[in-house]
């Protein structure tokens, strides 16, 4: 989904934005990426360090999850397919189901960027935001889906500018369909991991960011045992890793 707020859309390589011979020129200002544990690397309890949530009663149970642990996700035997480059042991797991407690799930990150007040007076920043996004299912009729926003706020709280886009479980496959390994164990393991980047130039009011997934499950099913759906019309669990927010001079 394209937003008309956005500026221009580029697809980051695995590190940061650009190139080895562009990224030396570039201008970043303080560290290239202002998210604090942005693959769910430090954790406790299964629960992301330095991350919020709206609904802390929502039932998730694995807020993060290793890879290759939770379900065998890309990782059955020597196969590794799916994850993001450089992608390290951890990602986010955000789910979601039919029950109305489970309807509705979020994690955010609020940033201080008051240090970016004397570049934004001089100059013209620009702003970098990445995220790799999957999903648990990907049949058509599942109606989850999953938000992932970049609110930023001027001094007196207001919101004056955002990055954002909606993903659906039908935009993304299983790597390993079909497949004869897949057919053997009887389930697809190899859920497809997607990069998406963003670059938008920056107000002069900006002094803080919130970076934010959320996942919801809209849809009222009422089931009789007569006419029980598969799981993967009644629940999804959406997956999260390495995000990034930095900003360079232009």
């Amino acid at each position: 989904m394209r937003n008309s707020l956005f500026f221009s859309i580029i697809l980051l390589s695995p590190v940061l934005c650009c190139s080895q011979s562009d990224a030396q020129i570039i201008k970043w200002i303080g560290k290239p990426n202002r998210i604090d544990n942005y693959g769910a690397e430090a954790n406790v309890s299964s629960k992301p360090n330095f991350w919020e949530t709206d609904f802390p009663a929502a039932g998730e149970s694995n807020w993060v999850s290793s890879y290759g642990t939770t379900s065998h996700e890309w990782n059955h035997g020597d196969k590794k397919l799916g994850i993001p480059a450089n992608a390290e042991n951890n990602y986010f797991r955000l789910s979601v189901n039919r029950n109305q407690e489970n309807r509705k799930i979020n994690i955010y990150q609020k940033i201080a960027l008051n240090d970016l007040q004397p570049s934004l007076l001089k100059d013209t920043v620009m702003a970098v935001f990445r995220v790799f996004v999957g999903s648990g299912y990907n049949t058509p009729k599942n109606c989850s889906f999953a938000e992932i926003k970049v609110l930023f706020y001027n001094p007196t709280g207001k919101v004056v500018d955002s990055i954002y886009m909606k993903r659906a479980p039908n935009e993304f496959r299983d790597l390993d369909a079909g497949t004869p390994e897949a057919e053997e164990r009887g389930f697809n393991v190899m859920h497809e991991f997607k990069g998406f980047a963003f670059t938008r130039m920056m107000r002069a009011d900006i002094t803080t960011a919130r970076v934010e997934a959320y996942c919801e499950f809209p849809c009222n099913k009422h089931l009789t045992e007569e006419d029980e759906e598969s799981e993967g019309e009644n629940a999804n669990t959406f997956f999260f890793d390495n995000f990034l927010l930095g900003f360079y001079q232009k």
